[in-house]
This record gives C-alpha cells, sequence and structure tokens, in this order.
C-alpha cells in the first residue's frame, strides 16, 4: 500500500491553521497509508500506520480524525505518544487532543517516565503542555507479568499531576503497598521526575541498631542550592542516645571544590556537653600548576567517632598544604596536625607539624642523572621535645647497560642538616649540624630464556654501598626513624630508616636474586631472595631488626598467577636457622559469582611487638543468584583466638528496589567505648529519589 507524506505546507493550511504561526520554530508532518477529507465536514482523516510529528512530540495510531472546525484531533483507537512534556511513553485506548497536540484528554492511558516509573490511569489530562494529570492512578518502577502478577511495591492514588517544568509528580490521597499490602497512607506527597540526577528533597532514610545507642533512623534532607553548591541536613534520632544532627556542604568551583560537614549531638550525656565532630575537605587550583588542599577533621572526644559507628580510628590527622607539581621538579609546604584517641598517649605529647616544606628538582646531565632537594620540618608539643631541621642534598645517578646484558649502575649522594632541639628532657636545648654521605655501585645481570608459551628471568642483583656520617647520631633526637623493618620493597634501598634522624653508615652490600616466569595463559610466577652483609655491625639501629647485624635476616618473597581472577603471594623476614620473624600471606580471587581476600600476618615478640602477634582479615562476596548477594568480613587475633570484627551483609535487588540489611560486631574495649553490635536497614525503590538500581548485577523478577 502507497505511504503517504503530507509536507509542513499540507499541515499548515489548510489542515492544521493553528500550526502555522509555529512553522519555522518547530518540525511538523504527517505519516499515513492513507489521507482522505470527508466532503460532508471537511474532517481529515488519516488511517494505516498513522505518525504525526510535531516539535519533539511524536503520535502514532492506526486512524486518525482532524475536525477543522473545532482545532481538534481525534484518536478513537489505541495510540502511542511521545512527548518530552508527559516525560516519556504515553499508551492509550483513547484520545481527544488540540491541534497543537498540547491539551487533550485520554482513557485507559498508561505512561513510562524515563523508562522507569509505569504510571496506569483511568484517564489522562494534558493541559497547556506543561501539566499532566492522571486520575485513579497505579505507580510502580517493577515489572509487572504473569509470574509476578504482584509488584514489589506501588502507590494507588486518587490523582496524580506530573509538572512537565518543575519535573516533579504530585500525588492525592495515595497508598504505599508493600507486596499487595497497604502498609500507608498520605493525603498528600510529591517527588521528582525518575530523570532527576539532582533535587531538593528527602532521600531514602537508614534503619540503624547498636549497642552505644538503641536503635536509629537516619533521615536525610537534600537541598539544592544552585548548579555548583548543595547542602545536606540529617537528624538521626535514636532511642538511647537522644538526636544527633548530622550536616554537609558542598561546593565545585571552576578550579577547586571544598566539603564541609559534622555532627552534633543535641543532647548531654555522661560523657559532656556538646559532642560531636567537624569535617572540611578541598582543593584549589591557584593557577600555574600551583594547588592548595585541606583535609581536616576534629572531634569532641575520643569516643565519639567510634560510639557513632562513624570511624574506628584511633587517630586522626589533619593536614593543610600548598604544591606544585612540574616536570622536573616539585615544591610543597604544608602543616600537619594529629589529634590522638589513643588511651595510653596523651595529647600533649603528640607533635603539632607546622612548617613541612619540601623542594626537589631534577637535572639530566647528558647520561647521568642529578637530583637536588631540600626540606625544612619543625613540630612542637606542649609537653615534650620540639625540634626543628633544616635540610639540602644533592644526588647523581647514571646506569649502563653493556652489549652481554649486564647493568652497571653507579651512585652517589651527599646531604647536611641543621637541627634545633628545645626542651628535651635529656638535653635540654642544643643546636647540632651534621653532614652525610652514601656512594656505591650496583650490578644487574638478567638472563633471560624463552620457548613456546614460557619466558623466564633470573636476576641476580649486588649493591655494594658505603655510608658515612659526622657526629654522634645519639645528638640528634630520633623522632620519624623508631620503626625500621626490612622487606622486599626496600632491600635494595641504600637508607632503610624511614625518616631522616637516622642515617644508614658503614659498608654493606645488598645481595639479592629475582625470578619471574610469564606464560600466555597469566599463569605468572615471581620471587626474591635476599639479605643485608654488612663490614661490621651498625648499633644504629633498634633492636626489633636485624639490620645492624653483620648478616642480617634472609627476605623471602613470592607470588603467583594461579589463573586470571586469582592472585597468591606472601613474604617472609626469617634468620639462618629459617626461623621466621614476619609472615605475610595474601591471596584474592574474583570470579563471576564469588570474589574473597585475605591476608594473614605474624609478628615474632621483639622490643616493639611485646608478644608474638596473629591476624587474619578475610573479606568475601558471593552473588547466589541475579538478585541475591552476600557479603561477610572479618579480622581475626589468631594468637589469643578472638575476633576483633565481624561483619556481614545480604541484600536483594531487582529493577525497581534492593533492599540491604547488614550487621557488624566490634569486640575491642577502647576507652569508654565498649564492644557493640551494630545492625543496618536499607530500602531504595527505582523511580522515587532514585535512578534504576543495580542494573549491572540485578535481574528482572520476570526474567527479562
Amino acid at each position: 500500500m502507497r505511504r503517504l507524506f503530507l509536507p509542513l505546507i499540507l499541515l499548515i493550511s489548510p489542515i492544521f491553521p493553528g500550526a502555522a504561526q509555529e512553522v519555522e520554530q518547530e518540525r511538523v508532518a504527517l505519516i499515513a497509508d492513507r489521507v482522505s477529507v470527508d466532503q460532508a465536514t471537511g474532517n481529515l482523516i488519516a488511517e494505516g500506520d498513522v505518525t504525526i510529528l510535531r516539535g519533539e512530540t511524536v503520535l502514532t495510531t492506526d486512524r486518525l480524525i482532524y475536525d477543522r472546525a473545532a482545532g481538534q484531533v481525534r484518536v478513537p483507537g489505541q495510540l502511542i505518544l511521545q512527548s518530552d512534556e508527559v516525560g516519556g511513553v504515553v499508551y492509550a485506548d483513547f484520545a481527544e487532543l488540540d491541534e497543537d497536540l498540547q491539551n487533550g484528554v485520554a482513557e485507559g492511558a498508561r505512561a513510562i517516565i524515563d523508562n522507569q516509573l509505569q504510571v496506569a490511569a483511568t484517564s489522562l489530562q494534558q493541559i497547556d503542555g506543561r501539566l499532566t494529570v492522571l486520575n485513579r492512578t497505579t505507580a510502580s518502577s517493577c515489572v509487572i507479568c504473569e509470574e509476578n502478577p504482584t509488584p514489589i511495591w506501588q502507590i494507588r492514588a486518587e490523582r496524580v499531576v506530573r509538572d512537565a517544568e518543575q519535573l516533579r509528580f504530585y500525588y492525592e490521597n495515595a497508598v504505599f503497598e508493600l507486596f499487595g499490602v497497604p502498609v500507608l497512607y498520605l493525603p498528600y506527597f510529591s517527588h521528582f521526575d525518575p530523570s532527576v540526577r539532582r533535587a531538593t528533597g528527602f532521600l531514602n532514610p537508614e534503619l540503624r541498631s547498636s549497642g552505644e545507642f538503641g536503635s536509629g533512623v537516619r533521615i536525610p534532607y537534600f537541598y539544592v542550592i544552585d548548579d555548583s553548591r548543595d547542602a545536606t541536613l540529617t537528624p538521626f534520632v535514636t532511642t538511647d542516645a537522644g538526636v544527633l544532627l548530622e550536616g554537609e556542604y558542598r561546593q565545585r568551583f571552576m578550579r577547586g571544590s571544598i566539603d564541609l560537614g559534622g555532627t552534633l549531638k543535641l543532647q548531654s550525656d555522661e560523657v559532656g556537653d556538646d559532642r560531636g565532630f567537624l569535617f572540611a575537605r578541598g582543593d584549589y587550583d591557584f593557577g600555574d600548576d600551583i594547588i592548595g588542599r585541606i583535609d581536616g577533621i576534629a572531634v569532641s572526644d575520643d569516643a565519639f567517632l567510634d560510639s557513632f559507628g562513624y570511624s574506628s580510628a584511633d587517630r586522626l590527622t589533619s593536614t593543610l598544604s600548598l604544591e606544585r607539581f612540574q616536570t622536573g621538579r616539585f615544591w610543597r609546604v604544608s602543616s600537619i596536625y594529629f589529634d590522638s584517641l589513643r588511651d595510653n598517649e596523651p595529647q600533649e605529647t603528640v607533635p603539632f607539624i607546622l612548617p613541612e616544606a619540601e623542594f626537589r628538582r631534577t637535572y639530566a646531565l647528558g647520561e647521568m642523572r642529578a637530583d637536588l632537594t631540600a626540606t625544612a620540618l619543625s613540630f612542637t608539643r606542649d609537653d615534650g621535645r620540639d625540634v626543628s631541621r633544616t635540610s639540602l642534598g644533592a644526588g647523581f645517578d647514571r646506569t649502563i647497560v653493556t652489549d652481554p646484558g649486564l647493568v652497571l649502575r653507579g651512585f652517589a649522594d651527599f646531604g647536611g642538616d641543621l637541627y634545633y632541639t628545645a626542651d628535651d628532657p635529656a638535653v635540654g636545648s642544643d643546636t647540632d649540624a651534621r653532614v652525610d654521605s652514601t656512594v656505591g655501585f650496583e650490578l644487574r645481570y638478567p638472563f633471560v630464556s624463552r620457548n613456546a608459551g614460557l619466558t623466564q628471568v633470573i636476576e641476580p642483583i649486588i649493591q655494594i654501598v658505603r655510608g658515612d656520617q659526622s657526629g654522634d647520631p645519639e645528638d640528634v633526637a630520633n623522632e620519624d626513624s623508631l620503626l625500621v623493618e626490612l622487606d622486599e620493597t626496600n632491600l635494595f634501598s641504600t637508607n632503610r630508616f624511614p625518616g631522616s634522624d637516622r642515617f644508614e653508615t658503614g659498608t654493606y652490600a645488598n645481595l639479592g636474586l629475582r625470578y619471574e616466569s610469564i606464560t600466555p595463559r597469566g599463569r605468572n610466577i615471581t620471587g626474591t631472595i635476599g639479605r643485608v652483609v654488612r663490614e661490621e655491625a651498625l648499633d644504629t639501629f633498634p633492636g626489633s631488626t636485624t639490620l645492624g647485624q653483620e648478616e642480617s635476616d634472609y627476605v623471602l618473597a613470592a607470588g603467583f598467577d594461579a589463573t586470571r581472577n586469582t592472585r597468591i603471594s606472601g613474604s617472609l623476614l626469617a634468620d639462618d636457622d629459617f626461623v621466621a620473624s614476619r609472615t605475610e600471606l595474601r591471596f584474592a580471587y574474583g570470579g563471576e559469582r564469588l570474589g574473597f581476600s585475605g591476608t594473614y600476618v605474624f609478628l615474632r615478640e621483639d622490643e616493639i611487638t611485646p608478644e608474638d602477634r596473629a591476624e587474619l582479615v578475610f573479606d568475601a562476596s558471593y552473588q547466589i543468584d541475579g538478585n541475591w548477594q552476600a557479603d561477610v568480613g572479618f579480622r581475626r587475633d589468631i594468637e589469643n583466638s578472638d575476633f576483633i570484627r565481624v561483619d556481614a551483609a545480604v541484600s536483594w535487588g531487582n529493577e525497581c528496589a534492593t533492599f540491604e540489611f547488614s550487621a557488624s560486631r566490634r569486640f575491642t574495649r577502647r576507652d569508654n567505648v565498649e564492644p557493640s553490635t551494630d545492625f543496618g536497614l536499607t530500602l531504595r525503590l527505582a523511580g522515587i529519589g532514585e535512578s534504576a538500581l543495580g542494573t549491572r548485577r540485578r535481574e528482572q523478577i520476570c526474567g527479562t
């Protein structure tokens, strides 16, 4: 059958005269299999596969009658209307519309808004292209089918109005149902269109229960200030601890951002008044590659964060910095404040750092690389030693690869420090200066074997290093080099002290062997073994490590990619009899439905660790089916056979709703925070303040 296309001129004159004034603004067309004019009435009749296009509005049906005298379009049968004013697609059994398709009524209407919210109504009325009024309405984002005739949730309302300008739904006499059972009646409520990604209104509430505060509910209210600013205010109402008020303010700039927030407990308790915390996070690009950053937190007392589940940290760090990164150079100036929440660490003894400044510059001198560094550090205590340090340094490094594949590297570093110490209980106030140097060379000779499906590399490594420093190390207080470790990451380092207050001196050799095998299927193996050998013992290192002995413990590390989804790795620090002083084992698996990871750590008793310690941390997630997921995790003290924490959660979700129940138990006791068990319950509904939920892993109930 011949298809007819009536272009713009046919619709404007004489068929749709009201559209003539808008011809230049909107695309208007009629497409149909057959078009005729009733000679008696003058009505235009379009039949077959009929489509009207007007701007962004598209109407399709089998038969359409245009009443020229009344300026009305009548659709006597089923139709589909796609319109931005409606917010999606409308299906109806009958409709009468004006010639602009902006006003009209429809019966047996069903609408799909933003491919999420489904609304069915006995009748629909379109007013001025802005308001869509639906009468005797049922709304849900759940798929309804023969296998699942009752949706998980739905809203029945006497009337629903959608405002196309405000992108908001308004309900009158609404009844909220779960699994077909009425659970809540509201004479009036509203929510934003599912297409709105950011709008003022209430967010999903969260139910919680804890041994610390009893039962509680969090009800967040999100307020949009403008395109770059918003705020969230959350009352947290508890049965045993009163009411807490949480707040957060966010602002984005062209060159940065700022987040401010905190929590205030409105009632006093046995701990004190005005309990809570404040935080600030932000960054700003001042131009010319200069960036300022802030990350700070302040808390009223040591127990607040842990008591209400905000954080289990026992030491808080706040920083304020200004930095600049450029090719070959870098500088940073910062201030650091530590807030100790530990029972055995008085705040008066914790240092405050101002400033911490660092400058680094790299030069290419032919085939040699040169580095210049300058640092300054000053920290003070209310009770105890104050220290200021200024350091300058220079380093040179060159690597040569010979034709046989032998890699030769030479390096040299020189530096100087100036210290000022005040209020030291042992020496009082004093000024000290020292210089240090490190020179050495490194040899690597990788042996490579290649055959079908396997590449193997064995690389022996030898470093010979000489370090010297003027003066007595004990003349300078040791603030930043108390905890020293030996592992595969610093086996070939020339100074294994973590800070600048101590320096590795003497003549020593870093010896090691590395192995790697690579296969096309990804089943790779890596391994490292090595130790440090000294000309003579060095007493600068603490007794908790064998680095100061003439022969250190052996460092052993290995990794195995069993499959593309499975990784096993571990490290060991052992003496000549292979008695381990530290063991670490890590494993991880990430499959399509099951994923888990874990870490086991063993530390033998030493000066820092008063007794043997062994812990296991484990986390797992299992996708039971397309809708159910389970998560579990724990941290266990193996040595004492006690749990430190246990977490578990189960969630269910599909295209229209997600439900999550979580439980956690903290077994440790700190300050006046007792062991407690927490429970959480969250329900999210797609189409009402939420976008489509979990579409990547959640299946529809109907299996489509």
